[in-house]
């Protein structure tokens, strides 16, 4: 892998694991802005699930407990069934499609966090949940981005910062690692997919240790509004590319 690619790729991928621990997702959105730009659409795919999986385990790890299984079982129920078919879906297609396709994904995602966000929140309630999970398991599937609907369906569903975090983390945990073995089957994980994941691990551990120790002392919505204003600006690009 060429340095500069090399170099790319482990900073956004630090800069996606500071956020995710400390927003409780974000990995997603972020690598998969910059990723088609240096893999073959799938690879990059396959490549955010594993790093974002890890990110989410590393966080777990320290806040297990504060884990709220009610909650979470009826978003990961649906999720497990809906990620493995988008990721079928997203292995036949072509790259072309699918990065205009998130493109346009990523650009709906920062309109509506920047401008819509806090005007909605969504019940806890098992349909919610079901309809929830559902959503983010398609999103997982075809972009490695299912986080912002899952996130939005937490903050109502939870009732402290702790609780909010490790149950998202465990929702992506359990659902990465769906999609990630139903990459596997399709063929989407290679040698070459698993080398960089492998050179890319630093990033995840330094990440999930900054974004640990940053978590009760940044403001979230403002590192929200700036990563989904660069959001808005990448599914441009993607969309005009």
């Amino acid at each position: 892998m060429p340095p500069l690619t090399f170099t790319a790729a482990f900073s956004v991928s630090l800069v996606g694991a500071v956020i995710q621990a400390v927003c409780g997702f974000g990995y997603g959105p972020v690598n998969m802005s910059l990723l088609p730009y240096l893999f073959p659409y799938a690879q990059a795919v396959a490549l955010s699930g594993l790093c974002g999986s890890t990110t989410s385990v590393l966080v777990l790890a320290s806040s297990f407990r504060h884990i709220r299984w009610k909650t979470l079982l009826p978003c990961v129920v649906t999720a497990m069934i809906f990620a493995p078919l988008s990721v079928r879906l997203s292995v036949g297609a072509a790259d072309k499609i699918m990065v205009h396709s998130l493109g346009a994904m990523l650009i709906a995602l920062g309109i509506y966090s920047i401008f819509f966000s806090d005007r909605i929140r969504i019940k806890p309630t098992l349909f919610n949940g079901a309809a929830v999970g559902t959503l983010a398991g398609v999103l997982s599937g075809l972009f490695a981005v299912g986080g912002p609907p899952i996130a939005l369906y937490m903050l109502a569903a939870t009732d402290t910062n702790d609780a909010y975090r490790a149950t998202l983390s465990a929702q992506f945990c359990i659902t990465a690692c769906v999609t990630t073995f139903a990459r596997w089957r399709s063929g989407a994980f290679t040698a070459a997919t698993i080398h960089v994941y492998v050179l890319m691990l630093a990033s995840l551990l330094i990440g999930a240790w900054i974004g640990g120790k940053i978590f009760h002392r940044l403001d979230p919505k403002r590192l929200r509004l700036l990563v989904y204003g660069y959001l808005v600006l990448s599914g441009l690009l993607m969309l005009f590319k």
